[in-house]
């Protein structure tokens, strides 16, 4: 090998070991908490049925619940929440939505998906902005039209327990 093959080999090596070492340094620190309140789905003038609204949210309850990224999850309301001094707060407000159609999803599997916008947002015990997203679920190919409120779900609380739980 010649010294300059080697040099060129010694500099690539360096440079990708100082880029890896920067995206280390700036990757974002892990929150920490030990209990989430979730707030009701606010729908904002999105025309949504009630049935969909209700499974959003009892969905992502127990999503939540599942993921183990907090000692405790307390729904809307629950006065118990008040007393937790790290408690953070989960916001969900719906961007869009679109109903489609399970019989034409099954017979053409290119249309009739049912699809959700909603941006989850969580909020410390100040209010302060800890983390937002927008996140979309969907339902595409075959199942009912109410399993777009499990993908959601699915989808917010990866996004949660990742904030809490980076690399797991």
């Amino acid at each position: 090998m010649t010294k300059r093959r080697a040099a060129i080999l010694l500099s690539s090596f360096l440079m990708l070991s100082a880029s890896a070492f920067v995206a280390a340094q700036t990757s974002k620190p892990k929150l920490s908490a030990s209990a989430v309140q979730i707030a009701l789905l606010d729908v904002g003038d999105i025309q949504i049925p009630p049935e969909f609204r209700y499974a959003i949210y009892e969905q992502i309850v127990e999503h939540v619940k599942a993921s183990g990224a907090f000692q405790k999850v307390y729904r809307a309301g629950d006065h118990a929440a008040a007393g937790v001094p790290d408690l953070v707060t989960l916001h969900t407000k719906m961007e869009g939505f679109k109903e489609g159609s399970q019989t034409v999803r099954e017979v053409t599997t290119v249309f009739g998906a049912t699809t959700v916008d909603i941006t989850a947002t969580l909020t410390a015990k100040d209010g302060k902005e800890l983390m937002s997203k927008k996140l979309t679920g969907r339902v595409r190919f075959f199942g009912e039209n109410l399993g777009v409120t499990n993908d959601i779900a699915k989808k917010i609380s990866k996004l949660v327990n990742d904030a809490y739980h980076p690399g797991v």
